[in-house]
């Protein structure tokens, strides 16, 4: 995704021969963010290896058998790998805050990071109309690696016999990761915002309000190009986990075969 050009490839030692021994960690923006993540999140690896009376070698042993390695993919192809530097772990152990992988990654979103997002289908004559607003709250201190998030879902034009769904979710920490460096790569809170007007008759709307780094932002998505509105887009709806998506298509379809039956 724009603005998220380097990841890191997490290797479980313990199970390298399954298929599923890497895991990819998304939403890093710099290449340098993305390496040392990498280098603290083996290195920390290599400490847990680390018990009372156990040589060096025995050590290495233990890592190689039960660690994690991580290396680093950006649009050049592998620029960090961080084996390379095996021996430096090995022989040295640093304070807990020179291995803080954790916080690395926390601190890629800002702490105050709330959004709403408001959107509705185009005006079409019922039942193709539907309209749903998003809301991500600030992480909660207990759960760091997800923001409390809400989802109101209308599955026709709002109004009087209109259902409204309203659905609790996680919006974990990487999907929101990749957002804000999406909004960071667009320049949307430096450019110069215009006033949200309506689109063309039969237009589908999108209205963004975002507070991060105490930065406060109001966007009407239907005014940008398209190709940055389709990035934001995907980019807001995948806050919202794919099974709460389905289970609401799944009842819109159900309230449009009673609603409409000759749609149905």
């Amino acid at each position: 995704m724009r603005g998220s050009p380097y990841r890191v490839i997490v290797c479980d030692l313990f199970h390298s021969h399954a298929p599923d021994h890497e895991t990819v960690v998304r939403g890093f923006p710099t290449r340098e963010l993305a390496v040392e993540y990498a280098r603290r999140r083996t290195w920390s690896s290599v400490e847990e290896m680390r018990k009372p009376g156990l040589s060096r070698e025995q050590v290495r042993d233990r890592w190689l058998a039960l660690g994690e390695d991580c290396r680093v993919i950006g649009p050049e192809g592998v620029v960090y790998v961080a084996r390379s530097e095996l021996d430096t772990f090995l022989d040295h152990s640093p304070p807990p805050e020179r291995r803080d992988w954790v916080g690395l990654y926390h601190a890629l979103l800002p702490a105050d990071f709330t959004l709403r997002y408001t959107w509705a289908a185009g005006t079409y004559p019922p039942p193709h109309h539907y309209e749903y607003t998003i809301t991500v709250e600030p992480r909660d201190p207990e759960n760091p690696w997800a923001c409390p998030g809400h989802l109101n879902f209308w599955p026709d034009y709002p109004g009087e016999g209109v259902p409204r769904w309203e659905k609790a979710f996680a919006a974990y920490l990487e999907p929101c990761i990749l957002l804000f460096n999406l909004m960071q790569a667009l320049n949307l809170f430096s450019r110069e915002q215009e006033r949200p007007t309506e689109p063309a008759p039969g237009g589908e709307t999108g209205h963004l309000e975002v507070t991060a780094n105490g930065q406060h932002l109001r966007l009407a998505l239907h005014l940008l190009p398209v190709e940055e509105r389709d990035e934001l887009h995907r980019a807001l709806r995948g806050l919202v986990p794919e099974h709460v998506w389905q289970d609401l298509e799944a009842r819109r379809q159900h309230y449009i075969e009673q609603a409409y039956p000759e749609e149905g």
